[in-house]
């Protein structure tokens, strides 16, 4: 049988002197001693013993999870129940985590790299978050409009065409115009703003806002509030 100093068995495990010294104390690894200088020693039922204790800690178990597995001489029907306990905690943590990192996710595209606003206003950023099912289903009613209003101008366009006439486009055109301005007030009505550099929430006049370069979600605007130009952020308007 093979003898292993520490060092030996450090090295050849990859792991360091001061762990091996720590599963002694623990009782995982309890090394002989040499009866002269009472110095450790390891024998190979030892390496298969470390191999075992690194592979469950691959798996997860705490050290002490280990010692009660190995003091109990664990057979693998009950190994494999601890390990779907510790699956399912794990798949608890990775949801909660995901859940995390997806609000950081989202606080960070409400501030601006160049944001010097105090910390305070995290709470207005959180209030607007709470906000945002209201304004995708406010989006959501507004696209159907939209989609309402370009079946009346196709349909309009269709019919001029069938009847080689004009008139049905003269006809529609200023239901078109009032629809399109309707559909903008009420946009704006419903509508503010987050500044992402100092997290001031404002109405734009109407110019601007039809002016406005935007995405989906943000708008191009100078805010009242900094008088800095940025992609602010949409919020919904609560009724007052």
């Amino acid at each position: 049988m093979s003898h292993y100093t520490i060092g030996e068995l450090a090295k050849q495990s990859k792991v360091t002197i001061r762990t091996l010294q720590y599963y002694d104390r623990r009782g995982l690894l309890i090394a002989h001693r040499q009866t002269d200088s009472n110095r450790r020693y390891y024998t190979d039922e030892h390496v298969k013993q470390l191999e075992l204790i690194l592979v469950l800690k691959q798996l997860g178990c705490t050290l002490d999870e280990i010692k009660t597995l190995l003091d109990e001489d664990t057979n693998m029907n009950t190994f494999k129940t601890l390990l779907s306990l510790r699956k399912d905690a794990l798949h608890s943590k990775v949801e909660m985590y995901s859940h995390t990192l997806n609000q950081i996710e989202k606080v960070e595209t409400y501030i601006s790299e160049q944001s010097s606003a105090p910390i305070n206003h995290l709470t207005d950023i959180d209030d607007a978050m709470k906000q945002e099912y209201k304004i995708t289903y406010f989006r959501k009613k507004i696209w159907i409009s939209v989609g309402i209003l370009g079946i009346i101008q196709y349909s309009g366009l269709l019919l001029s065409l069938l009847r080689r006439s004009i008139k049905p486009l003269i006809v529609i055109f200023p239901i078109l115009i009032t629809y399109a301005i309707v559909l903008t007030a009420i946009y704006l009505k419903k509508v503010l703003y987050l500044c992402p550099n100092c997290h001031h929430t404002f109405k734009p006049t109407l110019g601007a806002f039809v002016k406005a370069k935007h995405t989906p979600k943000t708008r191009q605007l100078t805010c009242p509030n900094c008088h800095q130009t940025h992609y602010c952020i949409e919020v919904y308007q609560n009724e007052s």
